[in-house]
Parts: structure tokens; C-alpha cells; sequence
């Protein structure tokens, strides 16, 4: 697997947001999301063999890997990965950008998929793989971030044409006035969750954090 970084922190978004983990991030991505804050994972890398990279989870205090990127699903033996973790114990959430099947992961037992429904902000409102709404499970989410009113008429769009029976959170992109989303969300009366990035909040946009 070709590996952009690895290193301890605390998850920072979603409903796992303050859980320990061990995070893997690969490199490459197939997007170019306008407010990407990994492009640095965009080339370069460090291949690993996979086994030496699940006994380097394994030997992880943390009960919770997270499987990142660029985009993860890119990497040849992913699955292999996370298979691999999940059978000896670990924990795994993996994050994608909603662009590539999802299908063999959602069979995973102990994972959790992170999936982005690119705003129009991204660039990349149109690169979602429809059918991975369907794979989803109630254990899974889906993350809209969220930095205007474009972005926000287009996440309401998008839940009313699809029905989601995952969580939903919405995401104010960095730099963005939080209280206003929270507004806009409850004079919508949406039964969503707004949360913050709150490694941003700790650490700043600093690496391997």
C-alpha cells in the first residue's frame, strides 16, 4: 500500500469525533476538492507491504484504526487491510469520498464508513457513485461539508431525493461562520447533526494530527 503518513491522534470529525486512534493515510486521490486540506497526499508516498502495515496496527494501543487518505479504496489491497485488522481485533473507520464502490467493505463486521457527499464548493458534486447509497448501513455516515448557501440548498436537495438511513452530518468547511449553519439547520427543522472539525479546533491545519 502507498502510505502518505501514519500517526496517533484523536478522531476530529463525525459521530466518533474524541475516540483514540491510529491513523493510516494512504496517497493519491482520484478528486480535487477545491477546500482539500490533504493535497500533500495527492503524490509521493511510501510503499508498505501490507502485512507489515497490519502488524504495525496490531502493535497500536489503540482499539480504533482509521483508514484514510487521498482516497483509500484506491489502494490495491484495502480490503486485504482491513480484513486483516478486523479478524485480530481492531476497529476499523474508513473515510472515502463516495466516488468508488464501497461494496466489499459494507461486509466488514467492527467498520464504519465515512462517506462524503461532495457540495458543489468541492468541485466535485458529481463525482458520487449513486448506488453506494443503497450499501450503506445504519452503523455508517454521511458527511456534507458545507461552506455557503449553494452548498447548503444542495444538501437538502440531496436528502430529499435520496433517502438515507445512516446519519447525516453537516460540516461547516474550515473558515466558515459555524452559527450559521447551526441556524440555517434549525429554522429548517432537519434531523441532522452538525459538528465540527475539532482537530482544526485543537491543532490548527498543522500535519499528522
Amino acid at each position: 500500500m502507498l502510505i502518505t503518513e501514519k500517526f496517533h491522534s484523536i478522531q476530529g470529525e463525525g459521530p466518533l469525533t474524541g475516540i483514540p486512534m491510529y491513523f493510516i493515510r494512504t496517497n493519491t486521490c482520484n478528486l480535487r476538492c477545491k477546500w482539500c486540506d490533504t493535497t500533500y497526499s495527492f503524490a509521493g508516498g511510501m510503499e508498505e507491504k501490507t502485512e507489515a502495515l497490519v502488524d504495525d496496527c496490531l502493535g497500536a494501543w489503540e482499539e480504533w484504526i482509521c483508514l484514510t487518505g487521498g482516497e483509500p479504496l484506491l489502494q490495491r489491497d484495502a480490503k486485504q487491510f482491513v480484513d486483516s485488522l478486523v479478524q485480530r481485533g481492531k476497529k476499523v473507520l474508513i473515510e472515502t469520498g463516495g466516488s468508488l464502490n464501497i461494496g466489499s467493505f459494507v461486509g466488514i463486521r467492527n467498520t464504519v464508513i465515512d462517506m462524503d457527499i461532495k457540495t458543489p464548493s468541492s468541485g466535485e458534486e458529481k463525482s458520487l457513485k449513486k448506488d453506494n447509497l443503497a450499501l450503506l448501513r445504519k452503523s455508517d455516515y454521511i458527511k456534507f461539508v458545507i461552506q455557503d448557501e449553494k452548498d447548503f440548498s444542495y444538501s437538502l436537495n440531496f436528502l430529499d431525493e435520496n433517502k438515507i438511513g445512516s446519519e447525516k452530518i453537516f460540516q461547516p468547511a474550515w473558515g466558515t461562520d459555524p452559527e450559521w449553519l447551526v441556524r440555517k439547520v434549525i429554522e429548517k427543522n432537519l434531523n441532522v447533526r452538525v459538528m465540527l472539525q475539532m482537530h482544526k479546533i485543537i491543532y490548527g491545519e498543522k500535519r499528522g494530527v
